[in-house]
């Protein structure tokens, strides 16, 4: 999404509204051109709806693993 398209979305007229929005400074969103994509921030993110993609927990592997071996009884 460009910035002039999320401001249109949004209504808002300027981008002094748009980094009140976003709670960025004002000089970050100005740098932004107005139609290329808004970089992937995780304030735009957010405003967008995007939920980023939470980390997959791994169990610790266990280095005892390969170590245990089956006990034979008398």
């Amino acid at each position: 999404m460009s910035k002039r398209a999320l401001r249109a979305r949004l209504g808002l007229s300027s981008d002094k509204q748009l980094a009140t929005v976003l709670q960025l400074p004002l000089e970050q969103v100005e740098g932004w051109e107005e139609e290329r994509a808004l970089p992937a921030l995780p304030e735009v993110l957010r405003l967008l709806g995007v939920q980023p993609a939470a980390a997959v927990e791994v169990p610790p592997a266990d280095p005892d693993d390969n170590r245990i071996v089956p006990v034979e009884t008398a």
